[in-house]
């Protein structure tokens, strides 16, 4: 763990708008990609925190030696998708923050439920490792069970020098979440 702060500490002024040799992806042009379904909304802020943790526990939380990201966001009835992206100067760079990112995602499954959860709802956690359309990185799910079911995920990933992470909420026991893989595999082949 320290290498990997020391890494990170090394690369943290060069992480903000650098990419490798040929010049940084244009992740604005990357991320403006439709999803079906979905329609345009503004992203909130990104958030800095990948989960909320147990007290006592470590919050799992994003380098803040990323910087602001590029963002985008979509909704329709009962869903939202936001995605945030960034581009490092290298991808060992991008790998340690995952690295890092990765070893303090399991600390998200000791949340306890929210106080303002409602009294009847169960909530799970789970954190796995996740690879696809040539991303590879770490998945958050949260399931909300009883009178109001939902489901939230938030996946952070990388390739090559580029960061991202994309976060999903939909209403129902077993919503449809098809769109933050659509969305990934899109980001993929536009980054070529």
């Amino acid at each position: 763990m320290a290498a990997v702060a020391g890494m990170l500490a090394s690369c943290s002024s060069t992480v903000e708008g650098t990419a490798s040799p040929g010049g940084p992806p244009d992740l604005e042009a990357t991320l403006s990609v439709p999803v079906p379904g979905l329609r345009p909304v503004d992203p909130p802020p990104p958030p800095w925190q990948l989960c909320t943790t147990a007290p006592g526990t470590r919050t799992p939380r994003l380098d803040p030696a990323l910087g602001e990201p590029v963002a985008v966001g979509h909704a329709a009835e009962g869903m939202t998708l936001h995605a945030y992206a960034w581009a490092t100067s290298a991808p060992m760079v991008a790998e340690a923050i995952l690295g890092q990112a990765e070893m303090e995602a399991p600390d998200c499954a000791s949340a306890p439920p929210p106080a303002d959860a409602d009294p009847g709802a169960r909530i799970t956690r789970s954190v796995d490792d996740w690879t696809g359309s040539g991303w590879t990185g770490v998945t958050i799910r949260t399931e909300v069970s009883g009178p109001d079911p939902a489901v939230g995920e938030s996946r952070l990933v990388r390739s090559d020098e580029v960061v991202v992470l994309v976060v999903l909420e939909a209403d129902g026991s077993d919503p449809d979440l098809r769109p933050i893989d659509d969305l990934l595999a899109a980001v993929a082949a536009r980054l070529g």
